[in-house]
């Protein structure tokens, strides 16, 4: 146990200190913590990412599903206006955004990018491991800045596919029954 929170103390420490700065791109592995009030949930938050005036970014977070899973996922700029109202002195612009994942990638979901907020919802993503591309751009006077999170729940079963398991285990039940009669 001791050693599972130096390795997630040290990955922190290495994604905050690749944060500070403000390369082209970042590369982050999330590490996913379980909730204590709701212990089918797991969640990661990104720390802030800071980019330099009319920089862009290429930026990538990588996750490990354990198994099949609901998986929900938030960026949103920090914009700030100045005193008027409508200058923009910070923002960063999603341009795009993309989860890619195992090659049998069963999930259906949406994703959706705006200007200041990119986000998405999968639901039944097969286990393995996966990465989240953000692209954007600062387009504010000082710069710009995003913080975002990351939500994964054991998948649920629709009613149709625990309707299917069930006659399933009748069938099989039926099945040994008769072969034990005989």
């Amino acid at each position: 146990m001791k050693l599972k929170f130096v390795a997630a103390l040290a990955a922190l420490a290495s994604s905050t200190a690749v944060l500070a700065g403000n390369p082209g791109s970042v590369n982050v592995d999330l590490v996913l913590e379980t909730s204590a009030d709701v212990p089918d949930y797991a969640f990661a938050l990104l720390d802030t990412r800071k980019v330099d005036p009319t920089k862009s970014f290429n930026d990538y977070y990588n996750f490990h599903l354990d198994g099949v899973s609901d998986v929900t996922f938030s960026a949103i700029s920090d914009p700030l206006y100045n005193a008027a109202g409508n200058v923009l002195l910070k923002v960063v612009v999603f341009d795009s955004i993309k989860l890619s994942g195992p090659n049998d990638f069963l999930g259906t979901g949406t994703i959706s990018p705006t200007p200041i907020r990119a986000s998405f919802g999968f639901k039944n993503l097969a286990a393995g491991d996966y990465t989240i591309t953000l692209l954007g751009h600062a387009e504010g006077k000082a710069g710009g800045s995003y913080y975002g999170d990351l939500g994964v729940t054991g998948a649920v079963p629709e009613p149709e596919s625990m309707a299917l398991a069930l006659a399933g285990l009748g069938v099989i039940g039926m099945l040994a029954r008769r072969r034990k009669g005989n």
